[in-house]
C-alpha cells in the first residue's frame, strides 16, 4: 500500500520563483496527507507560452535542488517537468525524479513531441521505469501517452503505476473539430489503465487560458486504477488528490476478470 498524491498548479511563464514557491506549498500539502510520491505537471517549474518555450533550466541546477530540499522535507518521491538545458543543442521537455532523500534518480526527455514542440525542443530517446521500493513505476510526459504500444513497453518492464505530468489542453483547432477535450484526456488515462493492469497518476496543469485565449488548460489531474475507477482527482483549480493504492490487487483483478497483461505477454503475434 502507498500514498501517491497528483499536484495541479497553474506555472506563470514569467515567474519561475512563483512557480517554484507553489510548487514546494503543493508538496508540502500533499506530505501532511501522507503522500509518498507528489506528481507536479508538465513544465510545473516554468509554465509555457503559446508557444510552448519557456526558457530551460539545468539538471541539475536551482530549480531543481530547490525540489530535492522540498522532497527531503516531504520524505517523499517528487516528479517534476521542466525544459532542461542541452548544451549540445536544442533544450529537452523533461521531467525530473527526486527521491526522498533530495537526490535526483533519473531524468526522463519526453519522447514523443507534439506538432508545436518539434522546432524548438531534441525528443528523448530512453523510456524510463523506477523503483519506488514498494513498486516500479513508468515515467511519461503528456503526449508519450498517446501512444499504446510505448506505455505497454512499460508495463511489460514491470511498470505498476503510470507518472504521467501533463499540460493537457485544447485550442481554436481542436474546437473547431467538436474535440471534447476534457473526456478524451480522462478517458486516455483510463484506457491506459485498464488496457496495461496499471495504475496511472496523471497531473495536469489547472483549468486556464493564455491572454489571447488560444490555449486553454484542462485540469482534471487524477488517479486512476487497473480497473477505470477514478480515486482520487482535481476537477478545477489549484489542488492536491491523493489515493491509497494496493499494487496486490493488481493480480487480483487481473486473475478474476481482466488478464489483458498476461494474455498479450502469453500469446505470439501473428505476423500481418
Amino acid at each position: 500500500m502507498a500514498k501517491i498524491a497528483v499536484a495541479q498548479m497553474l506555472p506563470d511563464p514569467e515567474d519561475l520563483k512563483a512557480n517554484l514557491k507553489q510548487a514546494r506549498a503543493l508538496i508540502k500539502r500533499a506530505a501532511k496527507k501522507g503522500a509518498q510520491v507528489v506528481v507536479l505537471p508538465e513544465m510545473a517549474i516554468t509554465g509555457q507560452d503559446d508557444e510552448g518555450r519557456p526558457a530551460p533550466n539545468p539538471i541539475p541546477g536551482p530549480a531543481t535542488d530547490e525540489l530535492a530540499q522540498a522532497a527531503r522535507k516531504a520524505n517523499a518521491w517528487v516528479i517534476a517537468g521542466l525544459p532542461e538545458a542541452n548544451p549540445e543543442g536544442k533544450p529537452f521537455n523533461s521531467a525530473v525524479a527526486i527521491n526522498p532523500d533530495g537526490e535526483i534518480a533519473d531524468v526522463y526527455r519526453k519522447v514523443f513531441l507534439y506538432r508545436c514542440e518539434n522546432d524548438g525542443y531534441q525528443p528523448g530517446n530512453r523510456a524510463c521505469v523506477l523503483d519506488l521500493g514498494f513498486c516500479r513505476a513508468g515515467l511519461t510526459i503528456c503526449y508519450d501517452y498517446i501512444f499504446p504500444e510505448y506505455i505497454r513497453k512499460l508495463a511489460v518492464a514491470g511498470a505498476q503505476l503510470l507518472l504521467h505530468p501533463t499540460a493537457w489542453q485544447t485550442n481554436d483547432v481542436c474546437r473547431s473539430w467538436n474535440y471534447p477535450a476534457r473526456k478524451v484526456y480522462r478517458a486516455q488515462c483510463r484506457v491506459r489503465a485498464l488496457e496495461n493492469n496499471i495504475f496511472v497518476a496523471s497531473a495536469n496543469q489547472a483549468d486556464s487560458c493564455d491572454d489571447r485565449g488560444k490555449l486553454h488548460m484542462l485540469g482534471r489531474s487524477s488517479i486512476i486504477a487497473p480497473w477505470g475507477e477514478v480515486l482520487a482527482e482535481v476537477r478545477k483549480g489549484e489542488g492536491v488528490a491523493v489515493a491509497d493504492l494496493d499494487f496486490a490487487m493488481i493480480e487480483g483483478w487481473s486473475e478474476e476478470a481482466a488478464p489483458y497483461l498476461k494474455d498479450y505477454m502469453e500469446k505470439t503475434i501473428p505476423d500481418l
